[in-house]
């Protein structure tokens, strides 16, 4: 998915990052479990963020003991969703062509 100035902003490597990240509520254990770097984690997140002007995850940083917390926006799962579904429909339209 690209937005208006063609850069890439959406696709199956995020939304598995998202999807994760509601299952964890964690983006350490989302990025672990991806098998990414946190640090790629949150580039990514935050570059999507930045080319669609709307937040994804909502975080809350931890203290020295750690307890921080990560939420996919309402946002986020209208376009997770969305992408899942369009992308079911385009398996339907493959099947049929084959």
């Amino acid at each position: 998915m690209v937005n208006e100035k063609r850069e890439s902003v959406f696709g199956d490597g995020l939304a598995d990052l998202l999807e994760t990240i509601d299952k964890y509520h964690s983006l350490l254990e989302a990025s672990q479990n991806l098998r990414m770097s946190y640090r790629y984690a949150l580039h990514r997140i935050t570059l999507a963020e930045e080319r669609l002007g709307q937040l994804l995850v909502t975080r809350v940083r931890g203290g020295a003991k750690g307890g921080g917390s990560s939420e996919i926006t309402p946002f986020g799962k209208e376009l997770v969703g969305r992408y899942r579904k369009a992308q079911a429909r385009l398996d339907c339209v493959l099947k049929e062509l084959t």
